[in-house]
């Protein structure tokens, strides 16, 4: 009896034609996936591979609403549909260029037009994984302008994804924002500061401050000369909508001496009531000594005092918060009670130099950042053992300056980032920060 064998044979050609579909689906996928890794710069004139939007926002690319300003006919779009949504935004993944390291390519900039008001906070996140995240402020409404995101030094690296959130830590509801031209681009970086005193006549500008959460920092002229402070230049930091503890950093070469210069002075003015609190928070990777006191004046100069007594001595940074201490819920508002102005932070029992960059320091390198070599001078007693470490505490090596006071370090080799210098002296253990970029 003849059997007819089709049937029974089917069931293997469909295994094998599905098995060869998977694995057709498999390549086109994979190379769908590769596709999508781009770098910078973003136009949009074209479609972007791997724009998503998150939290119910829309993230597309549209034709450009106002020519004014930026004649690209093609621009990006987020919409925060929800009102609840208050971290709504969008998202380009697989991006392989999001590496900040380079002088060249430190800052990144964008082009930002909304109808909401000045002072809307825009943030850019770098994600997978997470490394930093930058505020930056509108200036203007219903005009392109380009802001810039400084993501500071050492500059972030690694992500593949970069994540834009407009006005976050507010309501969406259909509020629209669109964006273009997104690059990389150069930026001053400055070399770190000896140490104190910081004033703003001479040596410390905008750009040795890194701000964080919603707040900006700019060098303007004295709101308010008088005998208090005489000074032509001072420092103002604004609050914005965004989280309570929004402020700048400032990072020094040496570590902070609370041992022999316990206490900060600070001139500071602002009109916020009197009673706000102002912080200063002295800082190394993973820890941190906050001091806060109250002002007692309002809509004038006054000098604050804070109190490091016992504090760590290996700390070299130091930020500066307004309006916060621990436990504040208190955001900015970009308004008048936002603003603080602030000059002629110094050790309470040190003189102040009429030129900071004078100001005597156990040592110092130079240049510091550098791309190729420091050169560490100590200026009282020898160098014997240098040991040169990663921040996470990992020696990288060991130098003999065989007794000199000078010792040239080759960091040719040495990926960019930041780095400890350790030596003893007759005084006790000395650091110096480091920067590579």
């Amino acid at each position: 009896m003849w059997t007819d064998h089709r049937n029974a044979l089917s069931p293997i050609r469909n295994d094998h034609t599905t098995s060869m579909k998977h694995l057709f689906t498999s390549i086109l996928v994979l190379g769908a996936l590769s596709s999508w890794a781009q770098t910078l710069p973003f136009n949009f004139e074209s479609a972007t591979a791997g724009m998503v939007g998150y939290d119910n926002a829309t993230f597309t690319i549209v034709s450009n609403p106002n020519t004014t300003g930026n004649s690209s006919a093609q621009v990006a779009k987020i919409v925060k549909v929800t009102a609840g949504d208050l971290w709504a935004g969008g998202k380009i993944t697989n991006v392989t260029s999001l590496n900040f390291n380079s002088a060249a390519t430190s800052v990144l900039s964008m082009k930002v037009y909304t109808t909401e008001p000045v002072g809307t906070v825009i943030k850019v996140k770098l994600e997978s994984p997470y490394t930093s995240e930058v505020d930056a402020v509108t200036t203007v409404s219903g005009v392109w302008e380009t802001l810039e995101f400084d993501f500071g030094i050492p500059a972030p690296s690694g992500s593949a994804d970069l994540v834009i959130m407009p006005q976050p830590f507010t309501s969406g509801g259909g509020k629209t924002f669109y964006f273009d031209d997104i690059e990389q681009v150069a930026a001053p970086i400055a070399p770190l500061r000896p140490n104190l005193p910081i004033t703003f006549e001479a040596g410390t500008t905008a750009d040795h401050f890194f701000c964080f959460e919603s707040a900006t920092l700019s060098v303007v002229a004295n709101p308010d000369v008088k005998p208090l402070n005489s000074s032509a230049l001072v420092g103002k930091l604004v609050r914005y909508l965004g989280a309570p503890y929004g402020g700048s950093i400032l990072e020094f070469s040496n570590t902070l001496d609370f041992v022999n210069h316990p206490v900060i002075t600070m001139k500071v003015w602002t009109s916020a009531p009197i009673g706000t609190y102002v912080t200063l928070k002295a800082e190394k990777p993973f820890w941190g000594e906050e001091r806060s006191v109250q002002t007692t004046k309002s809509g004038e100069w006054e000098l604050l005092s804070f109190d490091f007594t016992n504090a760590p001595t290996d700390l070299y940074k130091l930020a500066f918060l307004f309006d916060f201490t621990a436990g504040s819920t208190n955001v900015g508002n970009g308004g008048a009670s936002s603003t603080f102005y602030f000059d002629e932070v110094k050790f309470a029992n040190v003189a102040l130099s009429t030129d900071p960059s004078t100001a005597r320091v156990p040592a110092t390198a130079f240049p510091n950042p550098t791309t190729d070599r420091w050169t560490l001078v100590q200026q009282e007693g020898p160098l014997n053992l240098v040991e040169i470490f990663h921040l996470d505490g990992r020696l990288v090596e060991v130098l003999d300056a065989q007794g000199s006071q000078r010792l040239e370090i080759d960091a040719s080799a040495y990926p960019p980032g930041a780095y400890l210098a350790k030596w003893t002296t007759a005084q006790g253990q000395q650091v110096l920060r480091l920067m590579k970029h």
